[in-house]
């Protein structure tokens, strides 16, 4: 039987792959936005296929009412605010959405029956280790978005243990590629490029996991097959780290040209880790899964959709 589903944050960055994903799979689409952070565009041409709700999570009522019209068999939770700088100026209001809106989200899905629900974690909330990073590792907070997303995961274990719904967290790692709305590292690299040959960073030795958009909508899918009524939570990364510089290499390369990399005071964080990176085991355990895309072939197939390059074949 068609399984229906239900989408928040389904016009943004990630959204907009895992709607992509689940169009795929025959699944019936339900995405609920408020369009803060997402974009219509992202998924107009989804249009005709899905049913599009914009609205905001905390809006209890209409939640309710399009949850209850919806049916969902599985809800996916991505809508947050991401951008770490923003919610820093904008702390009361990052709580509310992505720790209020997230026990929201889940008491409504309890209440309509869901029988899954994804929620979407951070590896932000690790400490900076020069290791791979398991799940089971102690937690580290150094600002209000990995504070909220840890939160929102004792929200979703809550609710795992007091009622019917399997519950997983997903950790994802520094995911890149097309239609990404907020000026990360990779994004502000090739804004940077689109008008000259030089790019302004700031901590350029720090090295993260980096993962493509693609291979992120599917894993999160993947794990909403798992058969396990417990919570989980769930690393999603590569388990390779490269730092800016490399970054900035590897495009070089691909580009077949050279980049400047200017130094700005004002970009360098006051507090950074100099490693993460993800264990990806119990992902590749529980779902029998791991990514299509190394980094230089999802870089170039970003690049090429971006116009920089003209082939994207990997």
């Amino acid at each position: 039987m068609r399984k229906n589903v239900f989408i928040t944050g389904g016009a943004g960055f990630v959204g907009r792959w895992l709607v992509d994903r689940c169009l795929k799979e025959g699944l019936k689409v339900t995405v609920y936005d408020n369009l803060f952070a997402g974009k219509k565009k992202n998924v107009e041409e989804f249009m005709d296929k899905i049913k599009f709700i914009e609205a905001d999570i905390i809006d209890q009522e209409k939640l309710k009412k399009s949850m209850q019209e919806a049916k969902p068999d599985i809800v996916f939770h991505l809508a947050a605010y991401h951008f770490i700088p923003y919610c820093n100026e904008h702390q009361r209001e990052t709580m509310n959405v992505n720790v209020n809106g997230t026990f929201l989200v889940l008491k409504t899905a309890q209440e309509c029956g869901v029988k899954t629900i994804i929620t979407i974690s951070s590896g932000v909330i690790y400490p900076g280790q020069e290791r791979l990073l398991k799940e089971s590792d102690d937690i580290e907070i150094l600002d209000i978005y990995g504070l909220t997303k840890a939160m929102g995961e004792r929200i979703a274990e809550y609710f795992a243990n007091n009622s019917s719904m399997a519950c997983f967290a997903i950790r994802l790692f520094n995911t890149y590629g097309p239609y990404e709305n907020n000026p990360h590292l990779i994004p502000h690299i090739i804004e940077s490029l689109k008008k000259g040959n030089a790019v302004e960073l700031g901590n350029i030795y720090t090295k993260r996991d980096y993962i493509y958009v693609e291979d992120v909508a599917d894993m999160i899918y993947q794990c909403s097959n798992i058969r396990n009524n417990k919570f989980m939570v769930i690393n999603v990364g590569t388990g390779n780290e490269y730092s800016a510089k490399e970054i900035v290499n590897k495009i070089s390369k691909l580009l077949n040209k050279e980049i400047e990399i200017k130094i700005e005071q004002n970009r360098v964080r006051k507090m950074d880790k100099m490693h993460q990176a993800a264990d990806i085991s119990r992902l590749k355990e529980v779902t029998n899964y791991e990514p299509k895309y190394n980094i230089d072939n999802g870089l170039k197939k970003l690049l090429f959709y971006e116009g920089l390059i003209k082939n994207n074949i990997i």
